[in-house]
């Protein structure tokens, strides 16, 4: 019996080779976890051996518990979080350090790569989790490893490679909310130098938040597909390529954004997890109904040279772009208040060159160079009701029932009573503005990593990147039908005159240190500093783009760390801990503006200090458990002039941990059954930095269940389930709304169940 469930700790990660569970009485040398390889330090490593944090998640772990998106991996993962309210929307965080800004001109936190290339930037970051490998999480400061865009951590997504034995896959599946899945891959040679290998998902379910508006679908609903196609060419035994495209489209139904103070309509209730009354109005962008168009496309072709027993060099240029659409109802109730929209495109090309060493002995490093040509937009139209506005903010709109615009008050009170009563300035049904901004980057990297055995259980690493960006911000800020008749001016945004633009140039230097020490031939202990960087930021608001850009400081993080990874019980244990304290400097955050804006601010220093431990126990041929609890406690320096002084940083819960085991509960000659259970759970989180009890989540868990059928002939049948429970829970609140003092809700899934067929050959 092949075990399939692995650990997602940075120690006890099973391979995809893994050793039977019955051949440990066989060879009490060969412990499991020396199967485990990583790539974390740009060359192929026992993990045990890597003196980082790093978490492991491979194709098997993902199949055995029906894990699908990065949101639902990041609940396995320690100091991992995802939020994704649509795949154009969502935020990444490590050890309470969020990346989710939007803004073209605006550099992520954390480095998201796909086989070693950049996919960082939010709108274009999530892509699908099919035909992998595995997906490598590295936290805390990687700047030799993952580069200039990993203040806080990295992850990396590697797929899977052509072979040159054919082989295949095809899985299709149906559950509730008439759900249809599809996916398969197939593999094989094509000469004996030259391999092929295409793979694609389709992914299709019904919203699960009902919509009260007929001419809405069903809200948070998936549409998805994707497709790659990859080559491989083995010139030589020391040289190959890999050429890989990618190709994913998002269509899904519009976000739940739900308002809790205004019913959706009279008697129904206001809970996000029930039906939802959002619509759009005014032939919004030509009548575009709620929901996301998206595309994501790249090329990548992947270079290894072995040049001789010491040298090795490594090429990975990319081309990558995204573009998406995405219509949203900010207000989230029936009335014809707001309506948004967010057009934001990107593109890029990279080049990276690797000079890898390794005399098989005492030392191995890399030395390297990168270069990043990146350019994006989001353009943000906005449409009001301008006596729905008036009313809003004036207090005519009294909870929980809004009546229709029509039934306010047509004209400018206060112009009105301002002249007397005799001035009467119409209010207009339609009134529209739009803001564009800009970014536009380019980014040279020199770099250097080694590690050296300075006795037979002792390494020591070190590592430094240089980092120069010439880096262009702009903003475009109109009113399309005249100024607001309640204002004379902008009523969300103040027009710029033309685009205005700012260039500046910046470098800087980053660092890590690390040290490894093997305390038994099954223990090891470690230890590491690294300094991680967000470069500047160039930002001028659209409320007030009179005042002109102003620059954000470069956010640094000191980050430290120390814990122990080792294999005990002859290797049927697999324990990892560890400790960490960061030091942020510079933090960047955002604001709700006065004029309901959300944009960049300083928000001063942050320290986050916490603990770790992850364990992953055989123990038996039949039962294997996995358990890991993470506590980070990340908070804003309680300073003067500090914007959020004392508050817990944003989606950054004190406490998260996960259980898990497989169970074996037949092996007999036609094939196994196995059952796969698990539990995540994770205490109060807030979703903005001003910590507001209104604004936060509560302390809850959820409970999976995956049933497996594997018969000898390739055939394989499972049943899931998923939130087994029907635990109500939101994943965001207070979003645009907010600024409008009408802060909105989305709700966390219900439970899913489906099954699923595969067969492989």
């Amino acid at each position: 019996m092949k075990y399939l469930l692995f650990s997602t700790t940075s120690l006890a990660m099973i391979g995809a080779h893994c050793l039977p569970a019955s051949a440990q009485a066989d060879s009490e040398a060969e412990l499991r976890q020396s199967t485990v390889t990583v790539t974390v330090q740009k060359r192929e490593e026992n993990l045990r051996d890597v003196p980082v944090s790093v978490s492991v998640v491979d194709s098997e772990l993902l199949n055995d518990l029906g894990l699908d998106e990065f949101s639902d991996l990041a609940r396995y993962v320690p100091g991992f979080e995802v939020q994704e309210q649509s795949p154009n929307n969502p935020g990444f965080v490590i050890r309470g350090i969020t990346s989710d800004s939007g803004e073209a001109n605006i550099e992520p936190r954390i480095a998201i790569f796909q086989d070693g290339v950049s996919i960082s930037r939010s709108r274009g970051s999530i892509v699908e989790l099919f035909d992998i490998e595995r997906v490598e999480v590295a936290k805390g400061p990687q700047p030799t490893l993952f580069g200039r865009g990993a203040l806080i951590g990295g992850v990396n997504v590697i797929q899977a490679k052509p072979e040159f034995d054919f082989s295949g896959e095809v899985t299709a599946g149906i559950g509730n909310l008439s759900e249809r899945y599809l996916d398969g891959y197939v593999t094989g040679p094509i000469t004996d130098k030259l391999a092929f290998r295409v793979a694609g998902r389709l992914r299709e379910r019904d919203g699960y938040v009902e919509s009260l508006n007929p001419a809405e679908e069903d809200f948070n609903s998936q549409d998805m597909k994707a497709v790659r196609a990859s080559l491989a060419f083995e010139a030589s035994d020391q040289l190959r390529f890999d050429l890989i495209a990618n190709y994913q489209k998002d269509n899904p139904s519009g976000t739940s954004f739900k308002s809790k103070a205004f019913d959706p309509l009279p008697g129904r209730s206001s809970d996000p997890w029930e039906p939802a009354n959002l619509n759009t109005f005014g032939d919004f962008l030509g009548g575009k109904k709620l929901g996301l168009e998206r595309e994501v496309r790249s090329v990548t072709l992947l270079t290894d040279w072995t040049i001789n027993d010491t040298l090795s060099l490594t090429s990975i240029s990319g081309w990558r772009d995204f573009d998406s659409l995405e219509v949203f109802d900010p207000d989230g109730f029936g009335l014809d208040l707001l309506i948004f929209g967010e057009d934001a495109t990107g593109e890029q090309l990279s080049q990276e060159f690797r000079l890898n060493y390794d005399d098989g002995g005492r030392v191995r490093g890399f030395v390297g160079a990168s270069y990043l040509d990146e350019e994006g937009s989001q353009y943000v139209p906005l449409t009001f009701d301008e006596r729905a506005v008036q009313a809003l903010l004036g207090g005519f709109l009294v909870a929980p029932d809004a009546p229709d615009a029509s039934d306010f008050p047509a004209i400018n009170l206060t112009a009105y009573q301002q002249s007397g009563g005799t001035l009467v300035v119409p209010l207009k049904p339609i009134h529209n503005e739009q803001f564009t901004n800009y970014g536009d980057t380019q980014a040279i990297d020199l770099f250097a990593d080694a590690t050296v055995s300075v006795t037979d259980r002792l390494d020591l690493t070190g590592g430094v990147r240089y980092t120069t960006e010439d880096k262009t911000s702009g903003l475009l800020v109109e009113l399309l039908n005249g100024p607001s008749a309640l204002t004379g001016a902008g009523l969300f945004v103040q027009p710029s005159g033309g685009l205005i633009e700012r260039s500046e140039t910046f470098d800087d230097v980053t660092w890590r240190a690390a040290a490894k020490f093997e305390l038994t031939d099954t223990v090891n202990l470690f230890a590491n500093y690294a300094r991680g960087r967000r470069p500047e930021v160039i930002t001028a608001s659209a409320s007030a783009p009179a005042a002109g850009f102003a620059i954000l400081d470069a956010e640094i993080v000191d980050a430290y760390e120390a814990g122990v990874k080792g294999a005990f019980l002859n290797g049927d244990l697999n324990f990892d801990a560890s400790v960490f304290y960061y030091d942020y400097s510079n933090f960047q955050s955002t604001q709700i503006t006065d004029d309901g804006l959300i944009e960049p601010i300083n928000a001063g220093d942050a320290t986050a200090d916490g603990f770790e431990a992850q364990a992953n126990w055989f123990a038996s041929d039949w039962l294997n458990v996995v358990a890991s609890y993470g506590y980070n406690h990340a908070r804003f320096d309680d300073e003067p002039g500090a914007s959020f002084g004392g508050n817990k940083l944003r989606l950054s819960p004190d406490h998260k941990a996960a259980l898990s085991a497989r169970v074996l509960l037949l092996d007999e000659g036609f094939g196994s059954v196995t059952i796969v259970p698990s539990y995540t759970w994770q205490s109060e989180v807030f979703f903005d930095n001003s910590q507001r009890d209104l604004i936060s989540q509560d302390a809850y868990g959820l409970f999976n269940l995956n049933v497996q059928l594997e018969l000898e002939n390739g055939f394989g049948i499972e049943a899931y389930v998923n939130n087994m429970f029907g635990e109500e829970y939101i994943i965001d609140a207070g979003n645009t709304g907010d600024g409008f003092g009408i802060p909105t809700f989305i709700s966390g899934t219900p439970t899913l169940y489906g099954a699923r067929l595969r067969k492989s050959f």
